[in-house]
């Protein structure tokens, strides 16, 4: 199965069927399963800033001091959000990774190949992928003398299904 990431819209796909979806509407007109957007972007490596610092300043400050611990937060919330806001138009070209990538490796080769597959590999490593191969968490339901077994999907609390990066 692969989890298909369209904008902020994650959908579950098993080959050309949609099994399910992050988004409301499709969950209805398509009579589909629920997906979970926190399990989908810890998949797809989606910081949640706001979990992040609050987990990065728990054990600062104690259960008495909640204004500086919140002021500690926001300040490291908006200082994210502005390098975002800054960054969001940089952007570079395939070509500028090139050059780079020359600069410093240019005598470099090793067992692998050479630098110039090396140079490919990365690039790949940088394009954010539009679909990860996962699986959905199953319990076992029930299981007999005879071997046969039940199995369901597992869902969350909400309700949605749990999944799993291949």
């Amino acid at each position: 199965m692969k989890l298909i990431k369209v904008d902020d819209i994650y959908t579950l796909m098993d080959g050309d069927k949609m099994i399910a979806s992050s988004d409301s509407d499709f969950q209805t007109d398509y009579e589909v399963m629920k997906l979970s957007k926190e399990n989908s972007n810890e998949i797809f490596g989606v910081v949640d800033i706001n979990k992040w610092a609050n987990e990065k300043v728990d054990n600062r400050f104690n259960e008495t001091d909640g204004y500086h611990k919140f002021v500690y937060v926001d300040g490291i919330v908006d200082g994210f959000n502005k390098a975002m806001e800054l960054n969001k138009d940089k952007l570079f070209t395939v070509e500028d990774i090139k050059k780079a990538f020359n600069a410093g490796w240019v005598q470099r080769h090793n067992e692998e190949g050479s630098h110039y597959e090396n140079m490919e590999i990365l690039i790949q490593s940088l394009q954010q992928p539009k679909e990860i191969e996962v699986e959905i968490e199953q319990v076992l339901v029930q299981s007999s003398i005879e071997g046969d077994a039940i199995w369901k999907y597992k869902l969350d609390e909400n309700g949605c299904v749990i999944l799993i990066k291949k």
